[in-house]
């Protein structure tokens, strides 16, 4: 896990990397995915940037799921029930904030 958030923070510079879903409550199962939520300062283009992280992630042979989102969009979205933000703020498990 740790070479993952490594190669995502080297790659994306994101201010935070958070783990949630099955990984983060404890209840992942054999064919469970790592859900990964990037939060980075300024996105151009979401799904670019999902699709770039994720082509980086290949060569470790896990299924994951890289969601990237802005940090105006994190924050604004966090506080509403049933969006993934909000999941990710409340059980996620935060792997990597940035320093300031």
């Amino acid at each position: 896990m740790n070479t993952i958030v490594h190669t995502l923070v080297e790659a994306a510079s994101p201010t935070k990397v958070i783990l949630f879903g099955s990984y983060a409550r404890g209840d992942a199962r054999d064919d469970s995915d790592l859900d990964l939520l990037v939060v980075e300062p300024n996105v151009v283009s979401k799904r670019d940037e999902m699709v770039r992280l994720r082509r980086l992630l290949r060569p470790f042979r896990v299924p994951v799921d890289v969601i990237v989102v802005s940090e105006t969009e994190f924050n604004d979205w966090a506080p509403l029930a049933g969006t993934i933000h909000y999941w990710a703020s409340r059980e996620g498990k935060l792997l990597h904030e940035a320093t300031r």
